[in-house]
C-alpha cells in the first residue's frame, strides 16, 4: 500500500510526498450508506509485512493478531469476510510472512539467453516494420495510398502509380473537337489537373514514362523488407514456442495445458460484492483506525 500526504483523514499519512507502507491484506469488506445517501464500499486492510511499519520504532515486522472490532458493521450490508487460507500468510517456523502457495508462473524469459534472444527478435521485427513504414511514407502513391508500382513523376513533382494515374483520367482526352452549324471549328485543349494540385498535366499524360531511378529504389527497399521479415517471423515463432514449453512445465500434469486454477481462487483477493460504478466510493480502514463517526466524510 502507498499513502499520500494528501490523505488528511488518516493519521498514518506521511507529512509530504508518497510513502510505501508495506504489504496489506483485505480481511473484510462491506457496503454502507454514506453521508450523501449513496452506497459506498468499505474495506478492512491488515498489514502483514516482514519490515516494521514506517510510523513505529519496532525492529521486527508485523505479527498475526486478532481483527479489531468495527462498530459500523452493525449498520452495514453485503458483509464479506475472508475464510479461505490466504496465499500470503505468516510462517510460525520461520517467523516471517511468506507465500504459502506458489505464485502464478511468470511469462517473462527464464534466463539471460532467452532475454537476449527476445531483444534480438524485437529489434529485427522493428527494423522490418520501420522499412515498411518508410516505404509507405516516402514512396506511397497519392491515389491508392500504397507503395508505388511502376512509379511516374509529374512535372509538378508528384508521384503516382502508372496504372492509378491512367485510371484517374480514363475516358478523358487532351483535345476536344468542336462543331457549330455543321462546320468544324478549331479544336480546344482540355485542362487535365494533377490529382494533387491544380497544375495542368495534359501534355504529360500523352506520353507517360516510368521513373526508373525511383523504381530501383523502391525495389531495393522491398527486397530489404522481405529479407528482414523472414528471420523476424522465424525468431518470433521460436520465441513463442519456447514460452509455450515453459508454461507447459508449470501445468497441472496434462501436456500443452496451463494450470488455470491460480492462487486467486484461495487468495485474499476474493470476489467482492458489486458496487454501484458511478456513485460508489472507496475508503480504506486501517486496523488501528476505523471510521466510527458517520458524520465524517468517507
Amino acid at each position: 500500500m502507498c499513502r499520500s500526504h494528501k490523505e488528511k483523514r488518516s493519521s498514518y499519512a506521511p507529512e509530504k510526498g508518497v510513502r510505501y507502507d508495506g504489504v496489506y491484506r483485505i480481511e473484510k469488506c462491506w457496503r454502507k450508506v454514506g453521508i450523501q445517501g449513496f452506497k459506498v464500499c468499505r474495506y478492512l486492510f491488515v498489514r502483514c509485512d516482514n519490515e516494521p511499519a514506517p510510523w513505529t520504532s519496532d525492529e521486527h515486522g508485523d505479527r498475526p493478531r486478532p481483527l479489531p472490532t468495527i462498530p459500523e458493521l452493525k449498520q452495514a450490508t453485503d458483509i464479506y469476510e475472508r475464510k479461505e487460507n490466504p496465499s500470503w500468510d505468516y510462517d510460525e517456523e520461520g517467523s516471517q510472512w511468506k507465500w504459502k502457495k506458489a505464485p502464478p508462473p511468470s511469462k517473462k524469459p527464464a534466463n539471460g539467453a532467452d532475454l537476449e534472444e527476445g531483444k534480438r527478435t524485437g529489434k529485427t521485427i522493428r527494423k522490418a516494420r520501420n522499412t515498411k513504414e518508410r516505404l509507405l511514407k516516402e514512396f506511397g502513391c497519392l491515389i491508392c495510398r500504397r507503395v508505388m508500382n511502376l512509379p511516374v513523376t509529374t512535372p509538378c513533382a508528384h508521384n503516382f502509380c502508372k496504372s492509378c494515374l491512367e485510371a484517374a483520367f480514363a475516358g478523358k482526352t487532351a483535345i476536344r473537337e468542336r462543331n457549330k452549324g455543321g462546320r468544324a471549328l478549331r479544336t480546344q485543349k482540355n485542362v487535365l489537373n494533377c490529382p494533387s494540385c491544380p497544375n495542368d498535366i495534359s501534355d504529360f499524360l500523352q506520353h507517360l514514362q516510368v521513373n526508373r531511378e525511383l523504381m530501383d529504389v523502391i525495389e531495393s527497399l522491398q527486397q530489404k523488407s522481405d529479407e528482414n521479415e523472414e528471420p523476424a517471423e522465424e525468431l518470433s515463432e521460436e520465441h513463442m514456442n519456447g514460452l509455450v514449453e515453459n508454461t507447459d512445465d508449470t501445468g497441472d500434469g496434462e501436456p500443452g495445458t496451463k494450470n488455470e486454477k491460480a492462487d486467486a481462487e484461495d487468495d485474499s483477493h476474493n470476489p467482492l460484492p458489486d458496487c454501484e460504478p458511478k456513485s460508489s466510493k472507496r475508503s480504506k480502514v486501517d486496523t488501528a483506525q476505523v471510521a466510527a463517526d458517520e458524520n465524517d466524510p468517507l
